[in-house]
């Protein structure tokens, strides 16, 4: 494109501010919700896979009245810290199905030193572990050292390499990978160091209700059961209502199918929007062009007469087009990439689901596409409308407007 056809597209832009800008806006607005739509999508997804993957217990039992919304305290970290009855791990282990059932200890959410928002400690035993431990495994070889903690991707950590629960310091071990739930901002313990943050705890004035009234019988928080194969569910569960009352039973299908269900709805809302985005910036496109070739018939067939060929006075509509689009396309990815990723956490912990933020090279992938498409919505829009301007009579149209 030489300089003079380059000239004529960019004062044609600027020639009408309140139609040039406001189509921009739309195309804007669309390159938005593309944007959106597409880290929304991958961010969903990746963080459902990254918990499914993680979460290794066929059942989860956990005390009546506590909060879970469809996903348990194991994926959302949250709980009112009520406790099991006495007794329930034994039962438990006692039945026939159950392979492992191992026990986690929750401490009331408190703030701490490593961030602004409160943190939950969570407890695991060790010698039963099968769920927290090979996380921690993917990102520590060696075994957790007596007195260590291990930390969510979301917990700050002192320049020492410590974080501080009640005056008292805690070396970290290791930071967890991202799960996109309430568990990045989770410190994860074992039995012994617990007891020490309850006891540094209540040397501040804050107890915690962690042991029945025999101080050797530690408390649950939930119970995480791997049933054997062939296991018979509902008889388990029948079992466990019989010998305890308070008590609640999820299955891993129960967590799991809230969840699925839930980040199909939000993608598909989001997808919505999109496809109401791009209907109304076409039309708007294909309208908005349509009526400024009627007003500049007479400029197309004086071009037409000075020498530009059809061919040449289609690019020049299509590259008008491709301007606007341009123009909107940039505006939208700039204010809505610093939007999405200013606020990320927040996305986070308000969309209810797991929510992970993709790989670089993923994030890549959707600006290249949302740039691809934009750029050409806007010449695939007036196609049909640059194809009229290059068919114009020069002569005929000249006659027209002067009558």
């Amino acid at each position: 494109m030489n300089k003079t056809d380059l000239n004529l597209i960019i004062e044609n832009y600027l020639r009408n501010p309140f139609r040039s800008f406001g189509l921009s806006l739309l195309i804007a607005m669309l390159a938005s919700s593309l944007l959106v739509g597409g880290l929304f999508s991958f961010s969903l997804s990746k963080g459902l896979n990254r918990l499914s993957s993680r979460l290794g217990a066929d059942v989860i039992v956990i005390p009546q009245g506590t909060e879970i919304n469809d996903q348990s305290v194991l994926l959302q970290g949250d709980s009112k810290y009520a406790y099991l009855p006495e007794g329930s791990l034994e039962f438990i282990r006692g039945l026939d199905g159950v392979e492992i059932a191992t026990p986690q200890y929750y401490l009331t959410t408190l703030s701490a030193s490593c961030c602004d928002q409160k943190v939950s400690v969570i407890g695991f035993d060790p010698a039963s572990d099968f769920v927290i431990q090979p996380w921690i495994r993917e990102v520590l070889t060696e075994k957790l050292p007596k007195g260590a903690i291990v930390v969510g991707s979301e917990i700050r950590i002192e320049e020492k390499g410590t974080v501080k629960f009640f005056d008292r310091e805690y070396p970290v071990a290791a930071t967890l990978e991202p799960i996109g739930n309430r568990l990045d901002q989770a410190v994860f313990v074992d039995i012994s160091t617990l007891e020490s943050i309850r006891e540094a705890a209540q040397a501040k004035g804050v107890v915690f209700l962690f042991r029945n009234e025999n101080p050797e019988q530690l408390t649950y928080s939930s119970i995480l059961i791997k049933l054997a194969p062939n296991a018979d569910l509902e008889r388990l569960s029948r079992e466990i209502h019989t010998r305890f009352d308070g008590v609640q039973i999820r299955s891993r299908k129960d967590m799991f199918s809230g969840l699925e269900k839930s980040t199909r709805i939000l993608q598909i809302v989001v997808w919505v929007i999109v496809a109401f985005f791009l209907i109304v910036a076409v039309a708007a496109i294909v309208i908005s062009f349509s009526l400024s070739t009627r007003e500049r018939r007479r400029e197309y067939a004086l071009l037409r007469i000075i020498g530009f060929t059809r061919k040449r006075l289609k690019k020049l509509v299509l590259a008008e087009s491709f301007l606007v689009s341009a123009v909107g396309t940039y505006i939208g990815l700039l204010f809505t990439s610093v939007a999405f990723f200013t606020f990320r956490i927040w996305i986070g912990e308000h969309v209810g689901v797991p929510f992970i933020i993709p790989a670089s090279a993923e994030i890549t992938g959707v600006y290249v596409a949302v740039i691809l498409l934009m750029h050409s919505v806007g010449p695939a829009a007036v196609y049909g409308v640059a194809k009229k301007v290059s068919q114009i009579d020069a002569y005929a149209a000249l006659r027209e407007v002067e009558h």
